[in-house]
């Protein structure tokens, strides 16, 4: 092999090293970054009928800061429009400056031929996001769940319950963990050895490709 071909090989090669080099720093720089541990943000469904809701409450354990509740009127009778109003800052009243509520959401919306909402305000469903921005704090949240039918309201009690999105690892051995740390942890532990396995190749690759040896 000519000396031209021998440097030709020697810069693929090192070209390909710092490759494998700068996909290493990648890695390692994604498995110590907290948002890659950070959860998907969940959209917790509630369908609204005539005698209630389903499921009628959000226990502990289920929702984290930043989730949503999500609330669609699936009430069959025309006309039945529901409700929910939130107590924002857990005083036991419903409608004071810092309570909230979704609005009035209809049974359907009305649409034109263009398919465009015939009345811009109507809607079947809502979000609640459970988060700081919507002035609600981790914790037990109560809410009134109003149904409108033909004049009368009927008021049915709702409540939510969200943590902290806390991915601490407890360590004090007198306490035992919950299933869903233990699963939290288990994912981020199965996340970091595959990363460490992904950079521990590319070092072996970036060994061999830049050792002597290997120009014989």
């Amino acid at each position: 092999m000519s000396a031209s071909h021998v440097e030709v090989f020697a810069a693929l090669r090192m070209d390909m090293a710092r490759a494998h080099l700068l996909v290493g720093i990648l890695l390692i720089g994604i498995l110590f970054s907290p948002s890659a541990y950070a959860h998907d943000q969940k959209e917790y469904t509630i369908i609204l009928h005539s005698e209630g809701s389903n499921p009628d409450g959000v226990n502990g354990g289920i929702l984290v800061d930043t989730d949503s509740l999500f609330f669609r009127n699936h009430d069959s009778r025309d006309g039945a429009m529901h409700r929910i109003l939130v107590d924002a800052n857990s005083d036991g009243e419903f409608e004071g400056v810092d309570d909230f509520d979704t609005g009035w959401l209809n049974t359907n919306c009305e649409k034109n031929e263009t398919g465009a909402l015939v009345d811009s305000d109507c809607k079947t469903a809502a979000f609640i996001e459970l988060s700081a921005s919507n002035g609600l704090l981790p914790g037990n949240i109560s809410m009134i769940h109003q149904i409108d039918f033909e004049g009368v309201v009927d008021e049915y009690t709702f409540y939510a319950n969200f943590a902290l999105d806390d991915h601490t690892v407890n360590t004090d051995p007198g306490t035992s963990s919950t299933t869903n740390e233990d699963t939290e942890s288990s994912r981020d532990s199965n996340l970091r050895a595959v990363i460490l396995v992904s950079v521990f190749i590319s070092l072996l690759l970036i060994v061999k490709l830049t050792n002597p040896k290997n120009d014989d």
